[in-house]
């Protein structure tokens, strides 16, 4: 009997004794280090060139003329070669600016998935932090930009009858807005789950909107939509995707509030232009 209360003891003791071991190699052990997404190489995210063109452009804002809220015209606006990268900035790819403390956690967690639930002002927290670790120049795109970019994946919401009251007006962008975006899916995709443009960009179509360096404008036009005058309010960045939006610079989910012009978002996410390098030659 004394026999086997020790032997008890002593087993007792041993699997103490491991799990003291096991749980000292646990609280020893590294972290899983955060690493980047399938969009970035050893030489860095994967970018597209674009070359130099021109846009069907017209600024977003409010615009009046004689005291009449009115749409400016559509102008065609030169934008010149620049490149930008192929995926949005996923969650893997945020993750690692989060380690480094570069970056506000988003909560959201790790994983292929564009990394939404940021606002403008994190999406310019990730590209400083990324030319810093690479040597290079990180930027968002301007709103031209990313029209350029966006090719046919991005519509135009703006009413064109200048007839139209207030009301009239915001029903007649309303009802375009929803014709853009077709049928509602807000269910996140994995880079290129919404397949590519016909510059080989992908997911410019998807339901995650992209913030750019764009400002909303205020401004008068003339008789004819020409623009005769505008002043920027940069409080309310440009967001690109099916349709343009306009929201303020640090709401990270636009879909409950927030959205300053046009229908709110889906996700908010970026991506970001790499400025060309001294003494590299332009696309032939």
């Amino acid at each position: 009997m004394k026999q086997g209360v020790l032997l008890g003891i002593a087993l007792g003791s041993l699997v103490i004794a491991a799990s003291a071991g096991i749980l000292s190699q646990l609280a020893g052990a590294p972290q899983q280090e955060a690493v980047p997404s399938a969009g970035v190489t050893e030489a860095g995210p994967v970018v597209v060139r674009i070359k130099a063109g021109t846009i069907a452009y017209r600024p977003l804002g409010n615009f009046s003329h004689n005291g009449k809220t009115v749409t400016p015209a559509l102008t065609e606006l030169p934008v010149a070669e620049f490149e930008i990268m192929r995926f949005q900035v996923s969650r893997d790819d945020y993750a690692v600016c989060v380690a480094a403390g570069a970056c506000p956690d988003a909560g959201t967690g790790r994983g292929q998935l564009p990394q939404t639930n940021v606002n403008w002002h994190d999406a310019w927290a990730y590209a400083k932090w990324l030319s810093e670790r690479t040597g290079e120049t990180w930027r968002l795109p301007t709103a031209p930009e990313w029209q350029r970019a966006a090719e046919d994946r991005q519509g135009d919401t703006s009413p064109e009858e200048s007839d139209l009251d207030p009301g009239e007006r915001m029903l007649s962008q309303y009802k375009r807005g929803v014709l853009l975006r077709g049928e509602a899916d807000t269910a996140l995709r994995p880079q290129g789950g919404f397949g590519s443009n016909g510059l080989g960009i992908s997911d410019m179509g998807g339901n995650v909107w992209e913030w750019t360096d764009g400002c909303m404008e205020n401004g008068q036009v003339g008789r004819d939509g020409t623009v005769l005058s505008l002043e920027p309010y940069c409080g309310v960045r440009i967001a690109g995707g099916r349709h343009r939006a306009a929201i303020i610079d640090f709401v990270r989910d636009a879909s409950v509030g927030g959205c300053a012009v046009g229908l709110p978002p889906d996700h908010l996410g970026f991506r970001l232009v790499r400025e060309a390098i001294a003494g590299e030659p332009p696309t032939p």
